[in-house]
């Protein structure tokens, strides 16, 4: 019964928006009719539709992957999923470059709402996702991809094995020279003058050749 329910419900909402094709519509760059009802985030790139033709399907992102349920962000990025498409009307929109259902039951296809918010795009925009097998709008994956790679998003982040920014060096303070082993030991000449003790001969305690900069043997001259 609540299968009958949602294919009614899908069949009502486009009864007066002609679909393109006679099955899923075809791709677009901005669908807004919506084509199915998603009642089921598999995980970040698969859910579960009721399509208005087709009746229940899998419904796999073309051209995006996200990692799976037991990898790195494979719970955020289907968190992400389930916030923007669960128990949504969408466009279900096949691309020309790819067949239909694969082998493993999935349909390959952009999963679009109906205000042409593209899922495929999107989650490799946050780095839920990133870009795989070539379709028409890779290019657009790709650079969304590339965005979420520049921003440490997601998949892309320190948690996930990228590598994090380098610590900066902290600056070393400059070693102080050690007293001299006679006891006697001036700060700068300034001090040796202070203590009348100035010029300090070579040889003398306090002498060091930081206080004789001509090293002619006279310091603080």
């Amino acid at each position: 019964m609540n299968r009958v329910l949602r294919i009614a419900g899908i069949a009502c909402a486009t009864a007066t928006l002609p679909l393109v094709g006679a099955g899923l519509a075809s791709a677009d760059p901005a669908p807004t009719l919506p084509s199915a009802f998603v009642t089921e985030v598999v995980d970040g790139d698969t859910v579960r539709v009721v399509d208005a033709t087709r009746g229940p399907i899998t419904v796999r992102l073309a051209g995006a992957d996200a990692p799976e349920l037991d990898e790195c962000w494979g719970g955020p990025a289907r968190d992400f999923a389930v916030a923007a498409l669960d128990k949504q009307f969408v466009a279900v929109i096949v691309d020309p470059t790819t067949g239909p259902v694969d082998g493993s039951g999935e349909l390959p296809a952009y999963v679009v709402r109906v205000d042409g918010w593209n899922h495929n795009v999107e989650a490799a925009r946050v780095g839920a996702a990133r870009a795989a097998t070539p379709v028409s709008r890779s290019g657009e994956i790709r650079s969304a991809e590339d965005n979420a790679r520049v921003a440490n998003l997601g998949l892309w982040g320190a948690r996930c094995g990228a590598p994090a920014p380098a610590p900066q060096p902290q600056p070393q303070p400059r070693p102080q020279a050690a007293p001299p082993q006679s006891g006697v030991y001036y700060e700068n000449c300034d001090d040796a003058r202070a203590r009348n003790a100035a010029p300090v001969l070579r040889g003398q305690p306090g002498y060091r050749a930081g206080l004789d900069r001509d090293n002619d043997g006279v310091g603080c001259e």
